[in-house]
């Protein structure tokens, strides 16, 4: 009895540690990478003189890196393999902050495109590894603390960007920022990296409805984040004559406002995501529309609050909906194929947008945005149908 008792303490004692050890790397990267989203657009924008369309390009370009790594490398990878992709890329990413600090209008292309190949080597292990437990309950608890710890490593970011900015240029801030990545290389060795199954294939993945209301989900809002995080920091300085600074700290309050909403979901798992789902999608068409009308700064920090609650709900349900529908073995394959796909659309939006943006303008652009949403919406309400009527019919054969 008292062997028992003592080897349950050496258990929840794994888990902590185990669960420590995935939120600050979480918190590293992310913080760091949203840093990078947000600031070199800037930098090219406003160093090497880029229109929007080149923006646009550069932000697709590391997108398509990381959608190159994650789905064609990480999916493909053993668990031996994927541990020392995930230990290197860690190195080389802390190194390529020091790269753009003394950036030229060549190796900015370069550099943009290793960061986002190392990137889709390191979030997808992590979110795999914060699924990997047996017991339910502690698993979703697992996945909404990385998610909550993700949400705050974006408040994070651009707060500590922002004060940063008052005193030392936009080039030093990244040097500054060196420490997030070297934090997380030290932990990265810690990571477990288990034996996987490698039985589920790509067309047993897309034909699962859990799998496909995730997709569906982050679309409808990863749409407009791609373009928000791209474009909205030159809007609002060109706009409404802000600082840098203060561009910074805007994207602060829209991810302090998806923080609140991931501390919510991790004290309260949802019972219900079908349902929170459909509630994110109604919100972000609200946002979105606060957005296009705003004619001054105030309702425009608003509308970013209020899209901050989708931002912060949607990752959170699209990963349980992944983890509830797949077996442990099978994980790192789906979350590999749905990171994948989240980076396809962070590759397609800004080489839209960016001349969409150029020639129709900001506001237009989202308007276009908000009716896509509302299309996504009644996707993912027909495919909620589908996959009740499956159970139904299962339901019935099995009482037949």
């Amino acid at each position: 009895m008292i062997e028992d008792e003592k080897d349950r303490k050496i258990s929840r004692l794994s888990i902590v540690e185990t669960v420590v050890v995935i939120l600050s790397i979480t918190f590293f990267i992310r913080a760091s990478n949203n840093m990078l989203q947000t600031s070199i657009p800037l930098l090219v924008r406003y160093d090497f003189n880029f229109t929007q369309t080149d923006v646009g390009i550069i932000a697709a370009l590391s997108s398509a890196m990381t959608f190159i790594t994650t789905a064609l490398l990480n999916a493909r990878l053993n668990s031996r393999s994927r541990r020392r992709a995930f230990i290197l890329s860690n190195v080389i990413y802390t190194v390529v902050f020091i790269g753009f600090w003394g950036a030229n209008y060549i190796s900015i292309w370069v550099l943009a495109a290793i960061a986002g190949a190392v990137f889709g080597l390191m979030i997808p292990n992590l979110v795999t590894a914060a699924g990997l437990f047996k017991d339910t309950a502690v698993r979703e608890r697992a996945l909404s603390l990385y998610t909550l710890s993700l949400s705050l490593s974006l408040v994070a970011g651009p707060a500590v960007e922002s004060y940063l900015l008052k005193f030392y240029p936009l080039r030093t801030v990244f040097i500054l920022f060196v420490s997030f990545a070297a934090s997380s290389t030290l932990l990265s060795p810690l990571i477990r990296f288990p034996e996987e199954s490698r039985k589920m294939q790509k067309g047993n993945v897309l034909r699962n409805y859990g799998f496909r209301s995730a997709i569906l989900n982050i679309v409808a809002y990863n749409v407009p984040f791609s373009m928000i995080v791209a474009f909205a920091g030159i809007y609002e300085k060109e706009t409404f004559d802000i600082s840098l600074s203060l561009v910074t700290l805007l994207f602060s309050f829209f991810f302090l406002s998806s923080f609140l909403s991931r501390l919510f979901l991790s004290i309260k798992p949802p019972r219900n995501i079908k349902l929170l789902m459909i509630v994110a999608m109604v919100m972000s068409t609200a946002g979105i529309l606060l957005m296009v009308i705003s004619t001054n700064i105030s309702t425009f920090i608003v509308a970013l609050v209020i899209l901050g609650i989708p931002h912060g709900l949607t990752y959170p349900l699209s990963v349980l909906s992944i983890a509830r529908s797949f077996d442990p073995g099978s994980r790192n394959v789906a979350n590999s194929y749905f990171f994948s796909i989240m980076m396809a659309i962070g590759i397609l939006l800004p080489l839209i947008g960016g001349p969409l943006i150029e020639f129709y303008g900001f506001k237009l652009t989202f308007g276009l945005i908000l009716l896509f949403i509302v299309l996504v919406m009644l996707m993912l309400s027909l495919n909620f149908l589908a996959e009740k009527k499956m159970k139904d019919n299962s339901a019935l054969v099995k009482t037949g």
